[in-house]
């Protein structure tokens, strides 16, 4: 058996036990290696040692109850996920969230509450990947848009529908660059789960481009920003995976925080079609205005 089929077997135990006490020891017993084995393997496949994953993503459910679950008390969900007293519970909040459960609930932390979601067998070969990358740190000026605007809920083929309707319009945005830059902004709002996410399907606009709001197509003009700048590679259907590994994995680990509730991805000279298996997109994470 590959490393990556057993771990992966090992997060199904672990996704099955969120609700029950899990050890460890358990975990590697049921694995069938030494306790310093395991440890090791899971962290080399998954970035985290099994005991953190086992915590983040008890927090990450906890945190998604309290927003979806309004009836439901902090210290009853607190048992939900096998926190004995609620102490202990806000304190691993406060750890891996930077946030409590008060704030989370009522929406008044500034800074977007980083969860992780489960690891599925898709993700481990991007996060891989990502692993051995280090993003970049980039300031970026005023930049315009304009082109389709739609909310994607389950439906994801609205996407493909919306690149096929800038496609056809290019003629309609004459102030557009040449050669055209295009881009997928998406925000996401914090009930997304139940609304759906947001993107706006875009070329950029002539920086010397006044923005009229009465034009066909929607425009959005995004403010000077420093971002962190990641690659991903492969199919853009499964860029999911690495977005997963910068919100879940990557930026819980540093000290950057999220206040601004927008991304965009950009399809530059490595992008190769959205089907290429050695397609480059660059996904821009804003982290301040300038």
């Amino acid at each position: 058996m590959k490393n990556s089929q057993l771990i992966l077997q090992a997060i199904d135990y672990i996704e099955s036990n969120l609700r029950q006490p899990l050890s460890v020891l358990t975990l590697s017993r049921e694995s069938g290696y030494s306790l310093y084995h395991f440890i090791r393997l899971f962290q080399g496949v998954t970035g985290f040692t099994p005991g953190d994953y086992m915590a983040r993503r008890r927090i990450s459910e906890a945190a998604r109850d309290i927003l979806s679950r309004p009836q439901r008390t902090f210290h009853d969900i607190s048992l939900d996920y096998s926190y004995n007293d609620y102490e202990t519970f806000t304190r691993a909040f406060k750890r891996l969230l930077h946030t409590t459960p008060t704030e989370v609930r009522h929406k008044s932390n500034p800074d977007i509450p980083l969860l992780l979601h489960r690891i599925q067998p898709i993700d481990l070969p991007y996060w891989s990947n990502q692993m051995g990358a280090t993003p970049d740190l980039v300031d970026l000026g005023e930049i315009k848009l304009q082109g389709p605007f739609i909310t994607v809920t389950q439906d994801q083929s609205v996407i493909g529908a919306a690149w096929a309707q800038l496609f056809s319009s290019l003629s309609d945005i004459p102030n557009r660059k040449l050669p055209e830059q295009y881009y997928q902004l998406g925000y996401w709002p914090d009930n997304y789960e139940d609304n759906g996410i947001s993107f706006h399907i875009a070329c950029e606009l002539d920086n010397s481009t006044t923005v009229h709001t009465g034009n066909l197509l929607p425009t959005r003009i995004l403010p000077p920003a420093r971002y962190l700048r990641f690659k991903h590679k492969g199919p853009s259907a499964e860029v999911s995976a690495t977005y997963k590994y910068i919100y879940g994995a990557f930026l819980p680990r540093t000290e950057y925080r999220l206040n601004l509730s927008y991304e965009f991805e950009y399809y530059g000279k490595e992008y190769l079609g959205p089907d290429h298996p050695n397609s480059i997109s660059e996904i821009y994470i804003p982290l301040t205005l300038l």
